[in-house]
């Protein structure tokens, strides 16, 4: 069972936007017509609970998402790119991975609402956005910006109501396959179920989903014996059911052992109710130290002896004892919240900031990015994604370009940082790859 994979998203670049003036027959020297770029593609993730597995990812792991189309003459906008849907099994969580190897926490994936997790880049304007009353002729367009690239890790917990915990060979598939239409693997040997089964039991007019993790053994919560992925699943689970084997030689070590893992694995995992159910009572030996074993259950129970608290002797082979345990488990099913995950992480203020011109501020007003200057030498080199992108498709030849620039400038308050730090004119100005002469 694939349970673990990771993906690489690259979302669409933006659209470049475009230089153009508009010329008709009575029109030779119309204004500028230049359109917008589209935006470039994004990257949802999307729960789908008729996948159970994520292998379909595991070869198919990365992802370039479709770029913005660039503007055209005649105010043509072009078109944005068409938005990835990538399916994952519903309890999958996702963290975004960094290159230090660190990961942040992103959503946990229990539905079908769209998760965003790579912003594709915004289209550039055209020259028809720049023309004002003192610019009637605007010779710069911006480039369009990069879409989000995104590594994630996706990492798959099974929903499920109840989760069967027992040491190996204890009977767990034997009771999910009477308890629903489940069909596990069932022999006379340990370690016949080596991933996790899930069944939909009925009982009582009530649904709920009863997980089959696989045989645990001490040492599980470090790894022993694949502890660790086969209790990731459990984690999920809203009552677990600690199931005995009745012909064990030690049936209170083995339910110690089982509550031990569950809680080196994860305090809050012990803290969930938990049901205590002991099988095989068809053999004579567990029908016969019947008493005995649920004496000594009783004493090891955290809180002390509690006659009150029901342990459950069943027989999963001819059914004995069965609906006693599923009534018991559909009545504190009943009593307990639903599941539910951590709230979904949409855009970002920072992922706004990275793929575009730095968003939106509270009043929807358009945010300009972080902006500022250093010296590498003689050379004034200027740090501004938005001057940036002007720079990118304007012909630097053109003084009519490098007049305007100067003007982009002095509106966004970089010109007068310069003419601050003592610019002269001739020196040299970089602005992403184009140099150019401050005059």
């Amino acid at each position: 069972m694939i349970d673990t994979v990771r993906i690489n998203v690259k979302a669409g670049n933006g659209g470049d936007g475009c230089v153009s003036f508009l010329r008709l027959k009575y029109q030779p020297r119309g204004g500028p017509d230049g359109g917008d770029g589209g935006d470039g593609g994004s990257g949802f993730i999307v729960g789908d609970g008729s996948i159970n597995t994520l292998l379909h990812l595991k070869f198919n792991s990365t992802f370039y998402l479709e770029r913005g189309g660039h503007g055209k003459g005649k105010n043509q906008r072009g078109a944005n790119g068409k938005d990835t849907i990538i399916r994952v099994p519903t309890g999958t969580v996702v963290w975004r991975m960094h290159r230090d190897g660190s990961r942040d926490f992103v959503a946990d994936v229990i539905d079908e609402t769209p998760l965003p997790i790579a912003k594709g880049g915004d289209g550039g304007w055209g020259n028809a956005r720049f023309v004002s009353s003192t610019n009637q002729e605007p010779m710069l367009s911006q480039s369009g910006s990069k879409g989000e690239y995104s590594v994630l890790w996706l990492e798959l917990k099974l929903l499920a109501d109840v989760g069967l915990l027992a040491k190996p060979n204890a009977g767990k598939s034997t009771l999910i396959s009477r308890c629903s239409a489940a069909k596990p693997r069932v022999a006379d040997y340990p370690f016949t179920t080596i991933e996790p089964v899930l069944g939909v039991v009925t009982h009582g007019g009530q649904d709920f989903v009863m997980m089959e993790v696989p045989g645990l053994l001490e040492g599980a919560h470090r790894g022993v014996g694949l502890g660790h992925q086969f209790l990731r699943h459990a984690e999920r689970a809203r009552v677990y059911v600690h199931l005995i084997d009745g012909l064990s030689d030690d049936p209170v070590g083995d339910y110690r052992m089982l509550n031990q893992e569950l809680y080196e694995f994860s305090p809050m995992l012990a803290a969930k109710p938990q049901v205590i159910a002991v099988s095989k009572l068809d053999t004579t030996e567990t029908r016969e130290l019947r008493d005995v074993i649920e004496e000594e259950l009783r004493r090891a129970l955290p809180d002390g002896p509690d006659e009150a608290r029901p342990i459950h002797f069943i027989s999963a082979v001819s059914g004995e004892g069965v609906d006693g345990l599923l009534g018991h488990l559909a009545n504190i099913l009943s009593e307990l919240p639903k599941q539910s995950g951590m709230d979904d992480v949409g855009w970002g203020a920072s992922d706004g900031a990275a793929a575009g011109d730095g968003g939106a501020d509270a009043a929807g007003r358009r945010r300009l990015p972080p902006m500022g200057f250093y010296r590498d030498g003689d050379v004034y080199v200027v740090e501004s994604e938005r001057l940036e992108r002007l720079t990118v498709r304007a012909d630097m030849r053109d003084y009519r370009v490098l007049l305007q620039l100067w003007r982009e400038m002095t509106r966004l308050g970089i010109a007068r940082q310069l003419e601050e730090a003592g610019i002269e004119a001739g020196d040299t100005i970089r602005i992403g790859n184009a140099e150019l002469e401050w005059f």
